[in-house]
């Protein structure tokens, strides 16, 4: 074979191998990029939570109690009565809780609901699927949603877990579009003045890299609304975001101080 030959030959190879190793190296890239991605969005996702909580904790409320709300949509129209059954034993297992007595069913109207609910010492928790017939020209439109509440009512770092299991769940189960609300709770003894009350919403805001838009005070209810970009979930209200919502309560009675803590904002009364 002469020298002429075995140039073509060695370049080709060369070629190949340098083509093979820039395919290996763009491959390897990738793999680490995708790995890199994922780790900050589980990063995020865990941190939002956790951030939340150890910002709460910082206010020494006694008797910290959190809780988590989630309505999300069905993507589904059609769901059958062993479907919405097998939805709801599916969200109870991924969170431990044992569903130890028949599914409720009521029917009333356009509007039908299945739903198990449970309380226990460390925590009360109910799992429902609602659906609304709406009439659409000449056809009927059934919508879905489901509603998750959990309450812990002793302590609150296992809530931040609880958050994620529920989202992989119902992301698994087809959801159009979900609210996620996460809520905490605790007291303060005797009645706080205006400065104690700035002082602990200051803290909360601080803590959670955010600013205070809209501020209340009316005797023993304060309130404060505000935005982080922390937090992914927000609503709107006067054009503004708003992921941020602090409630301070005295209880004349308890003669204690309620504190509360919610993004987006509470859903409960106070």
């Amino acid at each position: 074979m002469d020298n002429k030959k075995l140039k073509y030959i060695y370049d080709l190879v060369k070629q190949t191998l340098s083509l093979k190793r820039t395919k290996f190296t763009l491959y390897i890239a990738v793999v680490l990029w995708l790995a890199f991605a994922t780790q900050i969005i589980v990063n995020r996702v865990f941190h939002e939570s956790f951030q939340i909580t150890q910002a709460f904790v910082k206010t020494n409320a006694i008797g910290q109690q959190s809780s988590i709300e989630i309505i999300a949509e069905c993507k589904n129209d059609f769901l059958s009565e062993e479907d919405k059954k097998l939805i709801i034993h599916k969200i109870a297992d991924s969170i431990g809780l044992t569903i130890d007595k028949d599914i409720s069913v009521s029917r009333e109207g356009a509007r039908s609901e299945y739903s198990f609910e449970k309380q226990a010492k460390s925590a009360n928790t109910m799992i429902k699927i609602v659906s609304l017939e709406q009439k659409q020209e000449d056809a009927i439109k059934i919508n879905h949603y489901i509603v998750v509440r959990l309450s812990i009512l002793r302590g609150m770092q296992s809530i931040d877990q609880y958050k994620t299991v529920l989202n992989k769940t119902l992301d698994s189960v087809g959801i159009d579009q979900k609210q996620v609300t996460l809520q905490y709770e605790g007291s303060l003894n005797g009645r706080l003045t205006l400065n104690e009350k700035d002082r602990i919403a200051n803290l909360l805001v601080e803590e959670l890299k955010g600013d205070i838009a809209i501020k209340y005070d009316e005797e023993d209810l304060y309130t404060v609304y505000g935005y982080t970009g922390l937090i992914n979930e927000f609503v709107t209200s006067t054009g503004s975001k708003v992921n941020i919502h602090i409630a301070i309560t005295y209880d004349e009675k308890e003669d204690k101080t309620k504190v509360l803590l919610a993004t987006p904002i509470i859903n409960q009364s106070w």
